[in-house]
């Protein structure tokens, strides 16, 4: 409404205006008694000027936005600086956490390759029935073998069911006697890294054990201890900080945490548990940064730390830095803040005082020939509260502002309106493409990959096989008989069953890389990567036993009242010489295989 009534004022005279322009230029505009009668006087100048109110302002502003500044960095600078420490110390607790579960599964498979030695189970299992020397001294001998494999491996000890030592390679100390009730109970039934222990010399040495079987009886515990010098590796190796230090604990028997890697800052290999870092969550119950832990680490130094448990062994990871050192570049940032900002206030009171004393003085005149031009019935339109120059001209410029923001309204809404059609008409066209992609390249009935999809896949992965020199495995399925499937029961139930099948395949699928296609009518193709014979075989099995427990009934099958599958394995290093079609040549050659040997099973051919 207050637009459209300022829109129906009626305009300046142009007339009035340019009639009185000769007879205003002789006129003083400071003395009013030199106005003739004619003409209104101009009213008597505020204290409080133009000039002085772009100094206030100029000032103000400057001040304000410093101030703001200030209180942004602050805040801001803290919050991110928080936010990146705790990134980055985690990413670093979360990699070394990775480090050591890979180093513990190394140790986990040489225990399962040392219990799986048939050798070793039935030397044990002699000694343990008969109590033979020769069995002994036999176990020893292959113990001493294993050792003697692996240079990590400090010693080998075998123990009964019981948690009695029957033997070790090495010197072991009291504490490796006998196994503890829980210890003893935990690796009767799985291997595991179950904690460190001290060594025969005093070193601290890493054990893992499992159970060492002979066929399916349990005959005693195998054990491995190895050298703590893994973890020192590990924990040496952050250096995000100078500060920065990585540091692995246990819990002891009393329940307080204890280091398992020397201390980067103390003088002794060893600290006592009384001096071990203490860190608390922070005291403010609002922070976002619940994961980032501060206190006093052994030094009696600030710091500040993230934690990552592993669940197994039970260890902690601990990377802290010191708080002095994390917070540094933000002191030097807020040095450097208050430097500027002085330096911006001094010139900023410059400015402004140059700026009131030299550009205001010609405002001032327009304003004061602005005032006599609007002498006669203009001058009501020229009317603003405030009593300034400024003010003699706002009337003016506010219209031609609100015609150009209707203007500019108007155009702002059409060129949205535009933009948000564009915007639809994009998203349906990527949309309609993304979908006539998809179904060039699926099947329609079994929503598997089609020939063509196949095709393209079995290229390119044997391109990438033949650079990384890894073996490919391409298992073809038929699905047995199922020509009477559409015979008697038609083709609706036929179709049910691909479907079904095509479902079975993508759930038995345990990798993201493995790559099945409908090969055309009941055949289907999957492409298993970086696959040898046997694990391709695994494969096959599982689908085999999928199919039994999904139970699809056939109404006519030679081999039983549900469906059954025929399927051919082929595995190759593929090379540059060598088609890819090869490989599903081979694949095929082993299903004709299946197939002519009675169906509902599985063979295998490899290539060279």
């Amino acid at each position: 409404m207050a637009t459209r009534d300022r829109q129906q004022e009626p305009a300046p005279h142009d007339g009035m205006v340019t009639g009185n322009l000769s007879t205003i230029a002789d006129i003083d505009p400071v003395n009013n008694d030199d106005i003739p009668p004619h003409q209104t006087p101009l009213p008597p100048r505020s204290w409080f000027g133009l000039r002085e109110k772009l100094m206030a302002l100029v000032m103000s502003v400057a001040i304000l936005c410093m101030l703001a500044a200030v209180a942004t960095f602050f805040f801001v600078s803290q919050r991110s600086m928080e936010i990146a420490i705790e990134s980055h110390l985690a990413s670093v607790a979360r990699l070394h956490a990775q480090r050591i579960d890979e180093f513990n599964n190394f140790l986990r498979s040489e225990l399962q390759l040392m219990s799986n030695r048939t050798q070793l189970s039935k030397s044990v299992s002699s000694y343990i029935d008969h109590r033979g020397s020769d069995a002994l001294e036999q176990t020893n001998q292959l113990l001493n073998d294993a050792k003697r494999s692996a240079s990590f491996i400090d010693n080998v000890l075998v123990y009964g069911i019981d948690g009695k030592l029957i033997t070790s390679v090495s010197a072991i100390s009291q504490e490796s006697q006998e196994l503890d009730v829980t210890t003893r109970d935990t690796l009767l039934t799985n291997p595991l890294i179950t904690a460190s222990v001290v060594g025969a010399d005093g070193r601290r040495l890493i054990r893992a054990g499992g159970p060492l079987m002979d066929g399916r009886r349990v005959i005693g515990i195998l054990v491995i201890l190895t050298s703590m010098e893994p973890l020192r590796v590990i924990s040496g190796g952050s250096a995000g900080w100078i500060s920065e230090e990585l540091i692995i604990t246990e819990t002891d028997a009393n329940g307080e945490p204890r280091p398992i890697t020397p201390l980067r800052f103390a003088m002794l290999e060893d600290v006592p548990v009384a001096k071990l870092t203490r860190i608390h969550e922070p005291r403010s119950s609002t922070s976002e940064e619940r994961h980032l832990l501060s206190g006093k680490d052994y030094r009696g130094v600030p710091v500040l730390a993230y934690t990552h448990n592993l669940a197994q062994p039970n260890w902690t990871i601990i990377v802290k830095i010191d708080q002095e050192d994390a917070y540094k570049p933000l002191r030097d940032q807020r040095n450097l803040w208050l430097g500027l900002m002085l330096t911006i206030f001094i010139v900023t009171a410059a400015i402004a005082v140059w700026l009131s004393s030299h550009f205001t003085l010609p405002i001032l005149h327009m304003a004061e020939v602005a005032v006599m031009i609007a002498s006669g019935d203009l001058k009501r339109r020229m009317q603003h509260p405030s009593r300034d120059e400024l003010g003699m001209l706002s009337y003016s410029v506010n219209r031609m502002a609100d015609k150009l923001l209707d203007v500019s309204s108007e155009l702002e809404i059409q060129l949205r309106l535009q933009q948000d059609r564009a915007e639809r008409l994009n998203e349906q066209l990527i949309h309609a493409n993304n979908e006539l992609h998809w179904l060039s390249r699926t099947d329609a009935l079994t929503r598997l990959f089609n020939r063509r999809t196949l095709d393209e896949t079995l290229e390119s992965e044997w391109l990438r096989a033949t650079r990384s020199k890894h073996s490919l495995a391409a298992i073809m399925i038929d699905i047995d008989f199922f020509k009477l499937i559409n015979d008697i029961s038609g083709h609706a139930s036929g179709d049910e069953c691909l479907r079904r099948f095509g479902a079975l395949l993508k759930e038995t699928a345990q990798r993201s890389g493995d790559f099945i296609a409908r090969y055309g009518g009941e055949e289907f193709v999957v492409l298993v990567v970086d696959a040898d014979l046997p694990h391709a075989m695994a494969f096959a099995e599982r689908i085999k036993a999928r199919l039994a427990d999904e139970a699809i009934p056939h109404p006519a099958s030679e081999n039983g009242p549900n469906v059954t599958v025929s399927m051919g394995i082929a595995a190759l290093h593929p090379s540059k010489e060598t088609s890819p079609q090869v490989l599903l040549s081979l694949a095929d050659q082993a299903l004709y295989m299946a197939k002519s040997r009675g169906r509902n099973r599985i063979e295998t051919l490899s290539g060279h």
